[in-house]
């Protein structure tokens, strides 16, 4: 993958994700006689589990620059999780290898476009993010 439309497609997918994780979903059946009905959550709640998605399928395919990229930048205090990995992968200074670029793009693309057909609206055809 050309490494303008890698930085191209990550910027695109970093605005998608601060765009879903703020927005609220909810969870679970149906009201209880109490009157309070599921459990509303962000969809950034669900970021811990898609980053340790992409770490087990990075280490079972053995992508070892893509296990390293997320152990680096998903884990960091300071801005990780999916926002610190997009951010490093749509810097063009950074020298994110090729494959591993590409390996986590494909699989974010279609991650967080599932999201955005579920809860994103009419927002979710305007990224490059939707296949």
């Amino acid at each position: 993958m050309p490494a303008e439309a890698a930085v191209r497609q990550a910027a695109d997918l970093g605005r998608l994700w601060n765009e879903l994780a703020l927005q609220h979903v909810a969870m679970g059946g149906g009201a209880c006689s109490c009157g309070i009905g599921g459990v509303v959550v962000r969809l950034q709640d669900f970021e811990r589990d898609i980053v340790d998605y992409l770490r087990a399928e990075a280490a079972r395919l053995q992508e070892n620059e893509a296990l390293a990229l997320l152990d680096r930048h998903a884990a960091s205090e300071a801005g990780g999780g999916l926002a610190g990995v997009l951010a490093v992968l749509s810097d063009p200074a950074s020298a994110v290898p090729d494959a591993a670029a590409g390996w986590l793009l494909a699989r974010l693309s279609r991650t967080l476009a599932s999201f955005a057909r579920l809860h994103g609206g009419a927002r979710a055809t305007q990224t490059g993010a939707m296949p």
